[in-house]
């Protein structure tokens, strides 16, 4: 019997999660597929590589029992089943599984200066461990309490610009909302987070950069209301986009069984993938422990679908994810895009439930780890 060749696009937490669960099987072979160069790594640990916190060496992922290729999908070919390679090699599959993440949302290309900084390394987006890597390197070059604008108000910048604070730099911090974080934390803690960051360092909520101007001894970064700015480091943290092979080249459609639209025995998890479902909608999730989440469902209903295993289900969001943020600590559960929340009424604790279509799909809270995971096997089913 001929084994059955399961190819994997991505070498992150989708991607080796999926690996890792087919490998458990006999009678199949797994390919992964990495990026060109690339040596796959801990994507949600590069933060403390920019903080000097620990160095690149620490961030490596343990790879799965699979055959690897540091290689970049280009492109597939669904009618033939082909995925063709930045180097020109083509494989064939007979299962695909789409898990090539994303990168950082990029500035708009007609900002005046942007492309100098950023050849100039002032201007570094947070996204990948090579930028990691240049923002500390960026920062210790300085010598002395640097001067960091920080553009962006979510997880990562939040997080960014508390741990730069911390180490005594001057931290600017500019978003577009005027309360941001709320696609990232909901309503109710957003406001709580902002408030801190109020507190901490010079917030300058409602704006957008319209020009930045790199200098000898600084980089001068003007906001829409003719606020300038100078600042030694710009780093970026406007959020992520997906990014796929063709024929998607971004995202990848998904029902609620990870399956991708009009593509037979294509599978998507992770950052790429953008979700269709009754439950909650159109919707998409692009952090660590969520994607290894869809990796494993995706990989459980390529085997289902081979007769190899019990159907698992819609998937749903359950997964975890927490940031210290000015010594507090944010926890959040399944689902928290939704910017409406009820918080949960306690003296000690601020927990707040996340609801869509009379169901709660998603805790967060603050200073209450262990109360918000409990919700995380109660999400999709309790109807208050």
């Amino acid at each position: 019997m001929t084994a059955h060749h399961a190819v994997i696009l991505g070498a992150g937490a989708a991607g080796t999660a999926a690996a890792r669960a087919l490998a458990k099987q006999d009678n199949i072979t797994i390919t992964l597929v990495g990026q060109t160069d690339e040596t796959p790594y801990t994507r949600m640990l590069i933060k403390d590589v920019a903080f000097g916190r620990i160095t690149p060496d620490f961030v490596g992922l343990p790879m799965p029992r699979a055959d690897f290729i540091a290689d970049t999908a280009e492109q597939v070919d669904a009618e033939t089943r082909e995925v063709r390679l930045a180097s020109g090699r083509a494989i064939m599959y007979d299962s695909l599984i789409v898990a090539t993440g994303s990168r950082a949302r990029r500035l708009d290309a007609n900002l005046p200066g942007a492309e100098q900084a950023a050849q100039e390394g002032t201007l570094i987006a947070l996204h990948s461990l090579d930028d990691a890597v240049r923002i500390r390197d960026a920062v210790l070059a300085c010598g002395k309490p640097a001067r960091i604008a920080i553009y962006g108000a979510g997880l990562i910048a939040s997080e960014t610009a508390s741990a730069l604070q911390e180490q005594g730099h001057q931290v600017s911090l500019i978003a577009r909302s005027t309360l941001p974080g709320i696609a990232t934390f909901g309503r109710s803690v957003a406001a709580r987070v902002a408030a801190d960051h109020q507190s901490r360092v010079t917030t300058y909520f409602g704006r957008t950069i319209s020009r930045i101007h790199p200098e000898i001894d600084a980089t001068t970064v003007t906001l829409d209301d003719g606020t300038d700015l100078s600042a030694d480091l710009v780093i970026i943290a406007l959020g992520t986009t997906p990014i796929a092979p063709a024929p998607w080249h971004d995202s990848v459609d998904v029902d609620d069984r990870l399956r991708a639209h009009d593509f037979e025995s294509v599978y998507a998890a992770g950052g790429v993938t953008v979700h269709h479902d009754n439950h909650l909608g159109t919707w998409r999730i692009d952090h660590w422990d969520d994607g290894a989440a869809q990796g494993t469902h995706a990989a459980q209903m390529l085997l289902y679908v081979l007769g190899r295993g019990e159907d698992p289900g819609p998937y749903r969001p359950r997964s975890a994810h927490m940031a210290m943020i000015y010594g507090r600590m944010i926890a959040g559960v399944g689902y928290t895009g939704h910017p409406e929340d009820t918080p949960i009424e306690s003296a000690e604790e601020f927990i707040v439930l996340h609801e869509h279509g009379g169901a709660v799909v998603g805790a967060s809270g603050i200073d209450a780890v262990g109360a918000v995971y409990q919700w995380g096997q109660r999400l999709h089913e309790v109807y208050p």
